[in-house]
């Protein structure tokens, strides 16, 4: 015995009263002129085909002792199809527009806005869903129109620096820690407090537009550093007695509800230029160090664990001690000051938004937009040590393929995710030849060389980057597919640059951006 699904119309299902049902007016005109969406699609998404507790679908046809699917029936569909004529789709969308002269009242279940949201996602038009850092600024100084959610755009930025970003009257991505955390208080204590107006809701949004945010005065004492390492000169949060792992985590709930498991640890690591002193965890678990971020030589730009299958969505990387090195004695005695300490790398943090720089590549290179984004390449981890061995693979620029072209440039969609690190990145193996004729593999490598050159100038563009000294307090949310991260050098210091964070997952970040009503591609 199956379970068939009972034959109705649209127009039938329309009539239904429910809380997602309001009464409008609605002219009867071509479906043409209200969406370009399919008529299967709208069909699908009628409110009738889901279970209104799991939000499942329930249309699907299947035995209910064995599970398996029906026989098809190829020369009878009487039963599962629906038809809709030219009414029928104008009363399945909301659009109020002030005109016809029907004044028949219907029960509508798509908005205009929710037509409009998926015919972007359907478009997959670059400009639907990113901007230029340029554009918004000039916005908001002119228009102070607050946009609905799910019509936030990513804005693309360049030219940053870092005193602009410490400004607080014009820094879009600045935050203060105890702000953040007074208003989970009053939020946990209010039965009345407006979830939209909260600081974590505007987190979210800073993260999703640009991919990054800044938090001062962050707690960073841990009882996990040695005394010995500790530089006493350092300020010290008087005002909270809360430690650097607890506020860790109150951030990580912000914005992925937990911290990911990753190789180094179940929560919170730490990376220092003598890691020797937080390799376990509270359980005694050790955790890896296998990685370059244990040393003091500077970072290129990259994307963190590019040998996931998907990479953490953010991490979370919070300034506990800078590298200090003990005076110059010598120096001192002889009445010489040294301005070495001026000169000489410290260590400082490199941010590069990959959207922007993809968005450029496309403009100045379209070809090798094309071929990083159709190129699989292959990442690694190996920690013989702890054991681990981890590979995956992925397009250095993920965008989204578009269904039809007109030319090159509408190939591709917008940009999904940046997987950029060529220090874990294995050598590139072309597509296996159909023949003995080696000039597409050297075709293929000179073709990649050639992109990975332009992707590179992009990088290297000082307009590109932005430079940030992070003070103990500090921390940074990075949005790891997109935003990437690197580092200064520093010198071998008595007092070891100690950083501490955790991760977030991506599917974690994803589904608190579309509760609060953010587009996801």
């Amino acid at each position: 015995m199956l379970l068939l699904s009972r034959t109705r119309s649209i127009s039938g299902a329309l009539q239904r009263k429910g809380h997602h049902h309001f009464q409008r007016k609605f002219r009867e005109i071509s479906p043409r002129k209200f969406t370009s969406l399919p008529r299967q699609f709208l069909e699908a998404y009628d409110d009738l085909n889901f279970d209104p507790s799991t939000h499942q679908r329930n249309d699907v046809l299947f035995d209910p002792v064995n599970g398996k699917p029906p026989i098809a029936s190829l020369n009878n569909t009487q039963s599962t199809s629906v038809t809709l004529d030219t009414k029928d789709v104008a009363e399945l969308i909301n659009k109020d527009d002030g005109g016809g002269d029907s004044s028949t009242s219907t029960s509508s279940t798509y908005s205009k806005d929710w037509i409009r949201v998926h015919e972007e996602r359907w478009r997959n038009n670059p400009s639907d869903f990113d901007c230029q850092w340029e554009d918004i600024a000039m916005q908001n100084s002119t228009n102070a129109h607050e946009e609905r959610n799910d019509a936030i755009k990513r804005v693309l930025w360049s030219n940053w620096t870092e005193d602009m970003l410490r400004d607080p009257s014009i820094s879009p991505i600045l935050f203060e820690y105890d702000s953040l955390r007074d208003a989970a208080t009053r939020d946990s204590k209010s039965a009345n407090s407006n979830f939209c107006d909260t600081q974590e809701k505007r987190v979210l949004k800073a993260l999703y537009q640009y991919g990054l945010v800044l938090i001062t005065g962050t707690p960073c004492q841990t009882d996990s550093l040695p005394e010995e390492f500790i530089n006493p000169s350092l300020p010290k949060n008087a005002n909270s007695n809360e430690s650097a792992e607890s506020a860790l985590l109150h951030l990580t709930s912000l914005i992925g509800y937990h911290p990911l498991q990753t190789l180094y640890g179940p929560g919170v690591w730490s990376t220092s230029s003598k890691s020797t002193f937080y390799n376990d965890d509270a359980d005694g678990n050790s955790a890896s160090t296998a990685d370059s971020a244990y040393g003091s030589t500077s970072l290129p730009l990259h994307t963190d664990m590019t040998y996931m299958a998907s990479p953490p969505g953010v991490q979370v990387f919070l300034m506990v001690q800078p590298a200090t090195n003990l005076p110059d004695t010598d120096s001192e005695n002889n009445g010489e000051s040294s301005n070495s300490s001026q000169s000489s790398p410290t260590g400082q943090s490199v941010y590069l938004d990959g959207f922007a720089a993809a968005h450029q590549l496309r403009i100045e290179h379209t070809d090798a937009f094309d071929v990083l984004a159709s190129t699989t390449r292959q990442y690694r981890c190996v920690d013989e040590q702890e054991g681990w061995h981890l590979e995956a693979s992925g397009a250095a620029i993920e965008a989204v393929p578009r269904g039809t072209t007109v030319g090159e440039c509408d190939k591709w969609g917008p940009v999904k995710a940046i997987r950029h690190n060529d220090l874990d990145r294995l050598p590139d193996l072309p597509p296996y030849p159909n023949s003995e004729d080696l000039m597409c593999t050297d075709e293929f490598y000179t073709q990649l060389s050639k992109a990975h050159e332009a992707w590179d100038d992009i990088l290297r563009r000082d307009s590109m980057r932005l430079v940030i000294s992070l003070q103990p307090g500090d921390c940074v949310l990075v949005s790891n597919q997109r935003v990437m991260h690197g580092r200064y050098a520093f010198d071998a210091s008595y007092y070891p640059r100690v950083v501490m964070g955790c991760y977030v997952g991506m599917d974690e970040l994803f589904s608190k951006w579309r509760t609060n009503g953010f587009r996801v591609l």
